[in-house]
């Protein structure tokens, strides 16, 4: 395998950090089964065996150029702090990377748009050669594939380019993709209230209510002045808002669902497998990183499966895409999805929220209502508004956490080894969803890692 060899990142600091890049298919098939197997030699070798490995996975919509660019910019900024603040690493320090590269391009959709805000959002839109149109439904056609009747696909596109839609015709289009809102596991849609309650969110993200409403409670729609579970709600203005829906919202909300659950698929079937070959191959500490949705892969490469071979030495999510709920004890009868995590990862995990991330406080609850969301059962800051709210945007609860303050170098994070997990708020720090690439979280890092 003499043919397959690292990248080689200089840093500002003059060390040469190798880097791997694996790719998974939507499936979570390796792509690069060579570049795979070179790692796992290359970790397992003596003369080239590292002290550190950094596993990264970048979120939504990063091609092959902005994950590789993000992963090489974290570690040159990294370095470049610890370099020109004299930071001291062990003794042993040979750190190298892997980044995991998966298909997370979301649907282009309208005049210069790069998908909803939760996406990486470094791709330019220039750099889409195809007309708008023909980019829209060509995107859209992947992911309705095999799902929507092909003597359907007309009517479909008909409604997606209307500039908005009344109650009859968003049904109508509810009806039509109604297969892409069902799981492997749970058939959501095909629970009526669901459905009213996934309608219920269209509405909100389409025209946001002054005060959100409560999709948790709503069950079937009622009249004004009935009983039943909507009767609390404002029905009447709720139903005026049913009047004027944007069919790109929709896309919105579809796209966050599948993409959170590709993540999820990623994350088990692909880097699960070669977590624990790497924690098989060499001693080195493992510290994985992740952003958005690459929170849930890392997270899901964890808990999938039997334990592992051997504890993961730390964990940094970054403005993580997934349940405030995913840690906590006790959900609904059922503990977090990613409750396990806790005991495989032998330090504190840490985990960025911001006020200032509108994508994960303001839209994702309103994609992710289904049961499987609800505390990330399904592995595959201020009160949340819902409990399907973003730990990225909230914070987590109900875990045994402690919430600390995001810090600057040199205020050490005080990491004892009886808490498992921190909701670090970074509002100061973190600008937006994909502010992750700063002196505060490279410093997050580097106290992991010195722990």
């Amino acid at each position: 395998m003499a043919d397959v060899e690292p990248r080689i990142i200089r840093t500002p600091g003059g060390r040469d950090v190798p880097y791997f890049i694996v790719p998974f298919d939507e499936k979570g098939r390796c792509e690069g089964p060579r570049t795979r197997a070179r790692l796992l030699e290359w970790i397992s070798t003596p003369a080239t065996a590292p002290s550190h490995i950094f596993l990264f996975s970048h979120g939504w919509n990063n091609d092959w150029t902005v994950a590789t660019n993000r992963y090489q910019r974290f570690m040159n900024g990294y370095m470049r702090m610890a370099a020109e603040k004299g930071l001291e690493h062990p003794a042993n320090f040979k750190p190298l990377l892997v980044g995991v590269f998966w298909p997370s391009t979301a649907l282009v959709f309208g005049e210069g748009e790069t998908g909803p805000e939760i996406a990486g959002g470094d791709t330019a839109a220039g750099e889409l050669a195809e007309d708008e149109e023909e980019q829209r439904r060509k995107e859209f056609t992947r992911l309705a594939a095999g799902q929507v009747p092909a003597e359907q696909t007309e009517r479909l596109y008909e409604l997606l380019d209307a500039e908005s839609l009344d109650e009859t015709s968003a049904r109508e289009l509810l009806g039509l993709v109604a297969p892409m809102l069902e799981t492997e596991s749970v058939d959501e849609f095909a629970d009526p209230g669901d459905a009213e309650a996934f309608l219920a969110n269209w509405a909100a993200v389409s025209e946001p209510p002054e005060e959100a409403i409560d999709v948790a409670a709503i069950g079937d729609f009622t009249d004004e002045g009935e009983e039943g579970p909507g009767a609390a709600l404002d029905i009447g203005g709720l139903k005026k808002k049913l009047n004027k829906l944007d069919p790109r919202q929709l896309v919105r909300l579809l796209t966050v669902r599948k993409m959170k659950d590709r993540a999820g698929t990623v994350g088990t079937n692909g880097v699960g497998p070669l977590l624990h070959d790497i924690l098989s191959s060499c001693d080195a500490k493992v510290i994985l990183a992740g952003h958005s949705y690459g929170a849930k892969i890392v997270m899901s490469a964890v808990c999938s499966g039997a334990e592992l071979p051997r504890q993961v030495h730390s964990a940094l999510l970054l403005q993580p895409a997934i349940s405030h709920l995913c840690f906590a004890a006790e959900v609904d009868g059922h503990p977090g999805g990613y409750r396990p995590a806790l005991g495989r990862i032998q330090k504190p995990i840490l985990a960025t929220f911001s006020a200032n991330d509108q994508a994960l406080r303001t839209f994702f609850h309103h994609g992710l209502s289904r049961k499987e969301d609800l505390a990330e059962i399904k592995i595959a800051g201020d009160d949340p508004p819902s409990p399907f709210a973003a730990l990225g945007g909230y914070g987590p609860r109900l875990s045994g956490e402690v919430i600390i303050d995001i810090l600057d170098c040199p205020n050490r994070y005080d990491l004892p080894d009886d808490i498992d997990l921190y909701g670090v708020r970074g509002t100061t720090r973190i600008s937006g969803h994909s502010d992750i690439s700063n002196e505060a979280t490279y410093w997050a890092l580097y106290c992991l890692i010195t722990s």
